[in-house]
């Protein structure tokens, strides 16, 4: 459905050279690298470090370290195509940067000051919405910094101030057929734009993005660790034929695709239309204990990749150019991490925290005009784990899209336009999750595509076909859903203008497939439901509250169990999933008095204030159902025996 990470084609590097140079565990030497004390014509020694890494990588071996000293080292499209190890010196921070410090700024006599037309010019039709217009100034991945704070980019040099710039661009990037990015680009040369901004920078320290891409790491059991790597300008599309760089333009600003790599501890902030860190061809990958930060666009993405652990990282202030994430239809692809075409996939133990947005996620007026996704699985990620995260003020905190086999268990979700949202996506289970101020908790939708077809001709034949769906035959029906031991509590009050639209606490819609091979509906799409906890606040008068949206049939909203207590939905006869919340809980309430955790705080948007353990001798303590093994083992609890309901284990939780 959407376009996503491919391949790209990577740059030879210089001659590897020999170093006399202190041994590492592996066998391989430490390089020293050191930006305000090194030089190239150094050995790379601690006594004689390099002064680039681009150096330091040219004369390195496999299974070498590559050892970065403090400082910003300002440098672009790198490739790592030996097995080495980058990792900050003990007790050092080093920032990998792909801004410049121009010296050829002009004052132009009006309040500006101007660069030569000497600069990198960026492709700014490059997105991956077909329409790079509709995107408005987020298609420009330009960025300029002043002591430290990013500017913001304007249309016009008329409309520059000293918090903002102006790219002059008199030959810039066009499209072959406008308004439709797939049909080609009028290439033109990788430089000759100027830069204008509003303030003097011979009183301040002025930084110019000039670069694309950072890294690309090629050679299998590499490493990056402890490094921040920020200030760089990848385009969203990949097939931009830069005449410098080539492919490297765009994607991402870490491109990494080889198996066995270990991406740690270290932080991507400042990418500007495209991914942060982009994975794929991977295998039997770590990345963990990273930090995502202020982006213009997503942070991280996975494609074509398998056995790969994402574990302890942290995601927020991502968009920050403020991409369509609505009206987009098949070219949305924005989340804070997408994944795509991938097996074998465990994102745990991580945050996304956006309660510094200044937005409650779940009002209606704010879901409907910004849908950017947590973690999203799309066009065939299958036997994979979304376990033990927390999402904070998230638009959409979990979407599983035409997927297969998946399990989404306890993680917590604080505040969200949508909880967790299934469409298109077999066998899929939903155990002991615990959301809490969400305008719909759980939504379940049937996905009128169909196996591995994205759009099709008027005769049923498929027009654009995913070929990693269609090889591992999957559907792209919902059906075979389970779950059991959820606590959806303190949903949205607020429901706008459409507020049937938002009454239901959980959600389950069908649909008929687009190529006319049949139709799917609830009980085909949820095949066991029970012990979930449900707690809303009072009936008021006026004000529609459904426990349970059940569409069981095509006549809509005919055949659809529209249940206002959780009674109704268990005794309903167009209800045949095992279960049927029989043991389910139907609770009401204020927050302060809510008996399933130890705290939910009184103010819904008092962000990260709760305290989501089940309350001792409650309702929720070692009432849900025994998990299965699979889903036991990959919590780390105990199978078969009764559990709380709710969250068991949670990044919230951990130190």
């Amino acid at each position: 459905m959407r376009r996503v990470i491919a391949m790209m084609s990577v740059l030879a590097l210089g001659s590897m050279v020999p170093l006399q140079s202190e041994a590492v565990a592996d066998g391989g030497t430490v390089i020293h690298v050191s930006v305000s004390g090194g030089s190239d014509s150094g050995d790379g020694s601690a006594n004689s470090p390099y002064q680039t890494i681009s150096t330091a990588l040219s004369k390195a071996a496999d299974g070498d370290t590559i050892e970065l000293a403090d400082g910003v080292y300002q440098e672009g499209e790198l490739n790592v195509n030996k097995t080495v190890t980058i990792t900050a010196a003990s007790g050092a921070k080093p920032v990998i940067s792909g801004a410049k410090n121009p010296t050829t700024w002009k004052d132009a006599g009006d309040g500006t000051w101007a660069t030569a037309h000497d600069m990198v010019r960026f492709c700014d039709v490059c997105t991956t919405n077909k329409d790079p217009e509709v995107e408005g100034m987020a298609a420009h991945p330009e960025q300029v910094f002043v002591d430290g704070q990013p500017l913001t980019q304007v249309a016009t040099r008329a409309e520059v101030t000293s918090s903002s710039f102006f790219v002059d661009d008199p030959d810039p990037v066009t499209l072959k057929e406008p308004g439709n990015s797939r049909g080609g680009y009028n290439v033109k040369p990788h430089t000759g734009t100027s830069y204008v901004i509003g303030v003097n920078p011979a009183e301040h320290t002025v930084e110019v993005v000039q670069h694309s891409r950072a890294l690309t790491i090629s050679a299998a059991r590499s490493a990056l660790k402890g490094v921040t790597v920020e200030k760089y300008s990848p385009v969203q599309e990949w097939d931009y034929p830069d005449p410098e760089i080539g492919l490297l333009s765009g994607g991402a600003m870490v491109f990494a695709s080889a198996t066995d790599l270990r991406i740690e501890n270290s932080t991507f902030r400042y990418s500007s239309a495209a991914s942060a860190l982009g994975v794929a061809n991977s295998e039997n990958s770590t990345i963990s204990g990273n930090v995502f930060e202020n982006n213009g666009a997503g942070g991280f993405g996975i494609d074509k990749s398998s056995n790969i652990t994402v574990e302890h990282n942290r995601w927020t202030s991502n968009n920050t150019s403020g991409f369509n994430t609505t009206s987009c239809g098949a070219y949305c692809t924005l989340g804070d991490t997408k994944i795509t075409h991938a097996e074998g996939i465990r994102f745990a133990y991580n945050t996304v925290d956006y309660s510094n947005s200044g937005k409650d996620a779940s009002l209606p007026e704010n879901y409907s005009t910004d849908r950017r996704v947590g973690v999203w699985f799309d066009e065939g990620v299958i036997n994979s784990q979304i376990v033990g995260n927390y999402f904070v003020n998230v638009p959409v905190a979990i979407f599983n899209e035409v997927s297969s086999k998946n399990m989404i268990a306890s993680n917590i979700v604080e505040g969200a336009g949508a909880g967790i949202h299934v469409s298109g996506s077999d066998n899929t289970q939903i155990w002991n999750n615990t959301i809490s101020h969400a305008l719909t908790s759980i939504f379940i939708q049937e996905d009128a595509r169909s196996k591995g077809c994205n759009e099709r001709y008027e005769d049923g034949s498929c027009k654009r076909p995913q070929k990693w769906s269609i090889d591992h035959g999957l559907s792209w029906d919902t059906t075979d859903t389970t779950i059991y031991n959820n606590i959806l509590s303190s949903e949205q009050t607020n429901l706008g203008d459409d507020p049937w639209r938002y009454a239901m606490t959980m959600k389950v819609t069908g649909d008929k497939n687009t190529d006319g091979s049949g139709a799917v509906y609830a009980n085909e799409m949820v095949t066991g439901i029970d012990h979930n906890a449900y707690y809303r606040a009072p009936a008021q008068a006026g004000v529609p509250s459904t426990t349970v949206l059940w569409n069981w049939g095509p006549n809509k909203p005919g055949d659809a169990v529209n249940a206002a207590t959780l009674s109704e939905f268990t005794n309903s006869e167009h209800v045949t999933a095992a279960g049927r919340e029989a043991n389910g809980l139907d609770l009401r309430g204020s927050r302060e008095e809510n008996p399933l955790f130890v705290k939910e705080a009184a103010e819904p948007t008092a962000w990260k204030t709760s305290d989501f353990h089940p309350k001792p001798g409650g309702p929720a303590v070692g009432s849900g159902q025994p998990l299965p093994d699979d889903v036991a083992k990959a919590l780390g609890v105990e199978a078969g025996k009764p559990v709380d309901r709710g969250a068991l284990v949670n990044a919230a939780w951990q130190a």
